[in-house]
């Protein structure tokens, strides 16, 4: 292993809750949901369209994700926007 990946293994070790392995440490799962459906109503606003979407996604990094449907886009291609658990939407 090199000194970088060593590095890298300690930082993802770091960022780790170490009862939850879900979620980084201080992670609000209300608080994301609350945000995460802001954006949701945002998205579907802005398009115009309703947006399918998948939220508090089990064993992942990713939170969830809203897909703007491609009719509903200029250019005639979905969106797929992905929201992570560790940064925030503020």
């Amino acid at each position: 292993m090199t000194e970088s990946e060593a590095d890298l293994l300690a930082l993802l070790r770091e960022l780790d809750d170490p009862e939850w392995l879900e979620w980084p440490p201080h992670y609000d799962r209300g608080a994301t949901a609350a945000r995460f459906g802001g954006l949701l109503t945002r998205l579907e606003g802005d398009f115009s369209a309703r947006c399918t979407d998948e939220q508090d996604t089990q064993d992942s990094s990713e939170y969830g994700r809203v897909v703007v449907p491609a009719d509903a886009t200029v250019c005639g291609t979905r969106i797929v926007v992905c929201v992570s658990k560790f940064g925030s939407l503020g």
